[in-house]
């Protein structure tokens, strides 16, 4: 998912639906039962992270020879990340609470992407 979500066929209009679509099922989930602000700060940094880690490598020249370990790191960070998140979330409604700790993971990773790869304006 990552390649397509930073490759030339995501168009705009697909990125926006695609947050547009996150936003509305954190919505519907937090009716359920509301995340705590510390649970949603920690999905928001992971995704930002996952940000982070995949424009580096980005940047490594296709024949480097950590391309491939950093591009399974990345996965096996990412995987971690939402596992340990249900692991530690509180018992009730703990389903709901991960679907909005997934959503919030990848809210932080659409902001940041879509901010730092916006249009540039010149005045």
């Amino acid at each position: 998912m990552l390649e397509f979500w930073y490759s030339e066929r995501c168009t705009r209009e697909i990125r926006l639906i695609c947050s547009i679509g996150v936003c509305i099922s954190i919505y519907f989930c937090s009716r359920i039962a509301q995340l705590a602000p510390l649970w949603v700060g920690l999905s928001l940094l992971s995704g930002m992270l996952i940000h982070i880690l995949f424009t580096q490598y980005l940047k490594l020249a296709t024949s480097h020879p950590y391309r491939i370990t950093l591009r399974n790191g990345i996965y096996i960070f990412q995987l971690f990340a939402l596992l340990s998140l249900i692991y530690l979330l509180p018992e009730p409604h703990k389903w709901v609470l991960w679907l909005q700790c997934l959503g919030f993971h990848a809210l932080g990773l659409f902001l940041v992407s879509i901010y730092l790869n916006r249009a540039k304006r010149y005045d």
